[in-house]
């Protein structure tokens, strides 16, 4: 591989800024105004005008400090191929002129670029981003370490309070990172776990859901209302702090299903309680059968909706229960990964094409990650391993792949998540998921609401004997 020399023009005007102390302002705000200056595509220019707001700028400089990094401090320590810079294009047609592309870019969408089904007709390289989590986070974390609390893992893997108590249920745990740099798998994937949604709400109004065949043509479809509610020290959106009846559980989501017809009213709430040995609490109402119907922790392995690749332990990418009896945590590795940007409050950076079956086009940026490994050690889970891209700014996933009980490669996750940078919440935009035993394509899209979430999603909406009566 050709090691860069010297950085190209965008990245290192903002590496110079960052080694200058860079006091000011978010040290990818600069690569960004050129590389919008370069492109004059409208999209990145107000992204620029997002990510330029004081605030955001602001809270970016703190998250820097307590990490005591950012994306482009890492950057600067990286050997990248001369070409590997915003702007590049990749496609079928020129992707051998660059070997380096396996080191950097995942295996699947590499093959996608010259695939007949979820073909992807361009990539987009865009500037490395600098992410944070949201103000309740900082706060938490930031408490954790100036008074010095180390959380704890025992034995049968709980995240803890040095006095024994659960980590996410009060105080600044709830709402921390609670590993900045972990030291093993189990720490990175509590990291993971603990990062969540990223709001205190979640509200998507609707959810779309696609499928499409190996010939590229949509066979099944969904739309839904979906919520998400963070129970303990609530600090993004009202209602603050605890919410009432919730002690046993750590946070919980819920769908309501609006269309095909045949279907609509079909209602799901699942629950995590924060003890290990608890399965989580998880319900679902049949309109049909006018019943609700109790569900275990093998039902999660079962998709959402008949035809698509969204189970119930992939919802928000990954709410497999901590287990170590069940799986193995393990630390491979670290480097950096192409993947989406989380650009999704101002435009999306993958557009499908008129069959909603392939991709126009797909925006890219270089992230750093460290690498996690969720190995079964039963025998009896639906995926082997789950291998997930772990990003060092944000705690969340870039991107993860999974494999079938006998090693097959089996399905991939890649979204963009719809992040706001002066407030440091997000909700998703859009995500894709691939079946590549079945060359099956999955496409969520989803329409976040902003707007008085406080009134809008409500404890009804968590009980699914009231959810049913939702519409």
């Amino acid at each position: 591989m050709k090691s860069l020399k010297k950085f190209n023009s965008i990245w290192l005007f903002a590496l110079f800024c960052s080694s200058s102390g860079f006091a000011d302002t978010n040290k990818a705000l600069e690569a960004w105004k050129e590389f919008a200056k370069q492109t004059g595509n409208p999209n990145h220019a107000a992204w620029v005008e997002e990510i330029s707001k004081p605030a955001a700028v602001a809270l970016a400089k703190e998250w820097r400090e307590v990490r005591g990094y950012d994306s482009y401090d890492l950057l600067a320590n990286a050997e990248l191929p001369e070409e590997l810079k915003p702007g590049l294009k990749i496609n079928s047609e020129n992707m051998d002129q660059f070997p380096w592309l396996k080191d950097f870019l995942p295996e699947e969408l590499l093959g996608h670029l010259t695939s007949d089904w979820s073909h992807i007709k361009e990539i987009t390289i865009v500037p490395t981003n600098t992410y944070y989590m949201h103000k309740g986070y900082l706060q938490g974390t930031k408490e954790l370490k100036e008074k010095n609390i180390e959380l704890q893992i025992n034995e049968a893997g709980e995240l803890l309070y040095p006095d024994g108590s659960y980590a996410l249920m009060s105080g600044p745990g709830a709402t921390s990172v609670p590993f900045m740099n972990p030291k093993n798998g189990l720490e990175l994937n509590w990291s993971y776990v603990a990062h969540s949604v990223n709001t205190d709400t979640l509200d998507f109004e609707p959810i779309h859901m696609r499928a499409c065949t190996p010939a590229g043509k949509v066979d099944s479809e969904y739309k839904a209302d979906l919520w998400w509610w963070h129970y303990h020290n609530r600090q993004n959106v009202e209602p603050f702090g605890d919410i009432a009846g919730k002690e046993d559980y750590i946070e919980g989501g819920s769908i309501f299903f609006l269309e095909p017809y045949d279907i609509r009213g079909l209602a799901g709430v699942r629950q995590r309680y924060a003890d290990a040995k608890k399965d989580d609490d998880f319900k679902v109402f049949i309109p049909s059968l006018r019943r609700t119907r109790v569900l275990t922790g093998s039902d999660a392995q079962d998709p959402i909706a008949s035809g698509q690749e969204l189970t119930w332990d992939d919802w928000r990418a990954y709410w497999g229960k901590t287990d170590v009896e069940s799986f193995e945590y393990k630390l491979v590795g670290e480097g950096y990964v192409l993947a989406s940007p989380e650009v999704g409050y101002v435009y999306d950076s993958a557009v499908l094409t008129e069959d909603a079956c392939n991709y126009e086009s797909m925006e890219l940026e270089l992230r750093p990650v460290w690498i996690l490994d969720i190995i079964d050690k039963t025998g009896k889970y639906m995926y082997s391993k789950r291998r997930t891209w772990v990003d060092k700014e944000f705690y969340y996933m870039q991107y993860h792949m999974t494999w079938d009980p006998r090693g097959n490669p089996y399905r991939n996750w890649e979204d963009s998540r719809a992040w706001r940078p002066s407030e440091g919440d997000a909700q998703w935009r859009y995500v894709m998921v691939n079946n590549y035993v079945t060359k099956r394509m999955t496409t969520l899209y989803m329409t976040p609401n902003w707007e008085r979430r406080d009134l809008i999603v409500t404890e009804e909406m968590f009980d699914v004997d009231q959810l049913r009566d939702y519409r």
